[in-house]
This record gives C-alpha cells, structure tokens and sequence, in this order.
C-alpha cells in the first residue's frame, strides 16, 4: 500500500502545514485511518460532488431512545466504515449514542493485514 493525502487536523478539518510551509502529507494506515473518520463524521449525500460518501445517519439519529435498534445502528456504522477500499474486516467496534450523536470507537484489519484504531469519532 503507498496511500498518500494531506493531513486534515481532526479537530478544526484544517489542513495542517509543515515548519517550511508545505502541506503536510499522510501515508499508508494514517491515511486510512484519516478517510475513515471523514466518512463517519460526513453524513450521507453532505458532500455535493459525491452523494454516496459519508453515513447515513438520518436512519438513527434524531429518533427516540427507545426506538433506536442497535444493530440498526451499527450497520450504519459498518457501511460508512467499509466505504474505504482498504479496510477488510472490523475487528471491535464501540457505538455510544443519544438522540442527537453518535460516538464510534472501532479496531480494523486492513487489506493488507496491518491494524488501524479509530478513537471516539463523534458525529
């Protein structure tokens, strides 16, 4: 795998420069892990030019407590997750919600057998 992206800061979305003013550059599992959290903190057809990234959240958010199925819940997860061709399997997943968010905590294998961890991605 030779995956390369510019680093987004997780917390502002910014991109993020190096000392010398060039955008700083991501590879490989960082990069993974990085379009992983984008496409669990995007919410499905958010994104004009592409309607299909993101989770589909208006399945399970916004509804009663009660009325949330929680496997409903985490196969909204896993679709968002398996959007990302390197991803192979997830190994763990976490799943906190209320009615206004969801915070996804998930261990994966990839393609190429290496290990990613995502923790606590909110949306």
């Amino acid at each position: 795998m030779d995956n390369m992206t510019l680093l987004i800061n997780p917390e502002t979305r910014d991109l993020v420069f190096d000392e010398d003013g060039s955008f700083k550059k991501i590879f490989d599992e960082d990069t993974v892990v990085q379009n992983v959290r984008h496409a669990l903190r995007t919410w499905k057809a958010e994104f004009f030019a592409d309607e299909t990234h993101g989770t589909d959240y208006e399945r399970v958010v916004g509804k009663n407590q009660n009325d949330i199925d929680d496997e409903e819940v985490k196969e909204v997860i896993r679709e968002a997750v398996f959007q990302e061709p390197e991803v192979s399997r997830i190994d763990s997943m976490e799943v906190k919600y209320d009615r206004r968010s969801i915070t996804v905590t998930l261990t994966a294998t990839l393609v190429n057998n290496e290990t990613i961890t995502l923790k606590e991605v909110t949306a």
